[in-house]
């Protein structure tokens, strides 16, 4: 009945031409002023075509599936990152991993997700292997990388050209990718898509006819033509009871949802839709979630969150205002010279940031500012959390090395695999983390039943997949099995990444407290 009273008003009289009042800034607004990029890729990523997100023509003479954006010298990823495995191969791999734990095996999976390398040895008939990375990379929350892949991929097939939409309309920047589909309407025949772009392009009568045609003879289901209906013209529906959340929610689904201002889907929002909670213009707290979230998955630079948390005077207490008072109180304490309230500042922040698995963004902030403090009497009783968040950043603690800390072990051995001393002619700990961190970096060949699978795996030119087991042998942190953490270094070491098997040593040492 709704879509007949919509076609009916299509009849009686010409839809005006402004748009109405109600609809979302990025869809509205934009009309008469250009989308403001909130999120900035993430160094070492650089801007490679400018203002223009088209990019005509696919690699020539090279698979798209070799597109990359992070060279060997930065990722430490040999060229023929996946040996001899097939795509088939590659593909379930990286769709079976979970990527958790300590921030370094994060920032390892993002690196193989985009990494320049010799693409698989065949092509698969139904999916590409540089598709999923792009999907992966979506579902991380890494908008600008997903984006900047697909630029590379060169968007001239359907199948690239959907997911740029999916990622232009959860970052708020359809403009290109509309324009590409009025330059190539063969790049997407869903009728949503073309509703919004014309929507967006100011052309609302033409939407609404699109749309109405399109219904008609059943070319949009139902609940979304709903959704796309009521964004053209809300106050038909004015009253009406919101409809129930999709099941699965895609991109178009919640955008649509969120231009209407219905309520979210219970429970924990997927990473992929918190970037339209990164803009200026949102609230504080949800800026600050979404940036907690984002940064915990290597998906932004954690500048991002920072500034959130800086964004404003605390609204509250407890919770993720506690930390944002936390982090602006520290910042206040760096600038003074009292040496008491810059304890105090610090040992509060590092609590608060830790319950969440945020000490590695908390170094990464503050690890030069303080490296370049004195270790005064005042500063003792947090000189330990000083030496953890130089150690993580791999920062000189040269004016903190003499002060008693606690947990020394752990600060030993974190110090002595920061610095890059061997290891060999140190004696096992007691504690049996530290001596299956000891026994990785000893060269002690490991004992689990999966060491041989691993191991042929490395010897054979497949790096991509033994990270990925590695990765999973480390993600409990602090809290796995010891043989688990010693086979997983080990692995890493193995295979070529000794900084980054230090790093994660390092962060299972000094980060007991890992996010979920």
């Amino acid at each position: 009945m709704r879509c007949a009273i919509f076609a009916l008003t299509l009849c009686a009289a010409p839809l005006a031409a402004e748009p109405p009042l109600s609809a979302i800034d990025w869809l509205s607004e934009s009309l008469s002023q250009p989308p403001r990029f909130v999120i900035t890729p993430p160094s070492p990523l650089p801007n490679l075509w400018g203002n223009h997100l088209i990019i005509s023509s696919a690699l020539d003479l090279v698979s798209r599936d070799a597109a990359g954006l992070l060279s060997t010298d930065i990722t430490g990823f040999p060229t023929r990152l996946w040996g001899d495995m097939p795509a088939d191969a590659v593909i379930a791999a990286l769709q079976n991993h979970q990527p958790r734990g300590v921030i370094e095996l994060h920032k390892l999976y993002r690196n193989i997700l985009l990494a320049q390398a010799d693409p698989p040895i065949d092509t698969t008939t139904h999916l590409s292997p540089l598709m999923v990375r792009i999907d992966l990379l979506i579902e991380l929350g890494a908008m600008d990388e997903a984006e900047t892949l697909i630029g590379l991929a060169g968007v001239t097939e359907p199948e690239v050209f959907k997911r740029w939409f999916d990622v232009a309309v959860l970052a708020n920047r359809t403009l290109s990718v509309c324009n590409a589909l009025t330059k190539n309407p063969d790049l997407s025949d869903d009728i949503s898509v073309r509703v919004i772009c014309l929507a967006r392009g100011g052309d609302w009568n033409a939407a609404a006819i699109t749309l109405s045609l399109s219904a008609s003879i059943g070319d949009v289901e139902r609940p979304r033509e709903e959704l796309l209906i009521q964004f053209l013209d809300p106050e038909l529906f004015a009253g009406v009871e919101n409809p129930a959340v999709p099941d699965p929610l895609t991109a178009i689904d919640f955008a649509l949802r969120e231009a209407l201002g219905m309520p979210r889907p219970n429970g924990t929002l997927p990473l992929m839709f918190l970037s339209v909670d990164m803009g200026l213009q949102i609230p504080q707290r949800r800026r600050m979630e979404a940036a907690e979230r984002l940064v915990q998955s290597a998906a932004i630079p954690t500048a991002l969150l920072f500034a959130a948390y800086r964004g404003g005077r605390p609204a509250s207490s407890g919770g993720i205002w506690e930390r944002a008072n936390a982090v602006q109180n520290l910042d206040k304490a760096l600038i003074g010279q009292d040496d008491v309230v810059l304890a105090d500042a610090l040992a509060k922040a590092y609590h608060e940031l830790g319950e969440i698995g945020l000490i590695p963004a908390m170094a990464e902030e503050y690890a030069d500012a303080l490296a370049h403090r004195d270790c005064t009497d005042d500063l003792a009783s947090v000189a330990h959390i000083v030496q953890s968040l130089l150690l993580l950043e791999n920062t000189p603690i040269a004016a903190w090395s003499d002060s008693e800390t606690e947990n020394e072990s752990d600060i030993e051995m974190a110090r002595i695999l920061a610095s890059q001393i061997p290891v060999l002619g140190l004696s096992p700990y007691d504690d049996p983390i530290l001596t299956a961190i000891h026994a990785a970096f000893a060269d002690q060949i490991p004992q689990l039943g999966e060491y041989d699978q691993n191991k042929l795996l490395v010897e054979s030119g497949n790096i991509g997949a033994a990270v990925l087991k590695a990765t999973d042998l480390l993600s409990d942190g602090r809290s796995g099995d010891p043989a688990f953490i010693h086979e997983g270094l080990f692995i890493l070491r193995k295979a070529g990444l000794e900084d980054s098997a230090r790093r994660a040593a390092i962060q299972i040492l000094l980060l007991p407290l890992e996010a979920p």
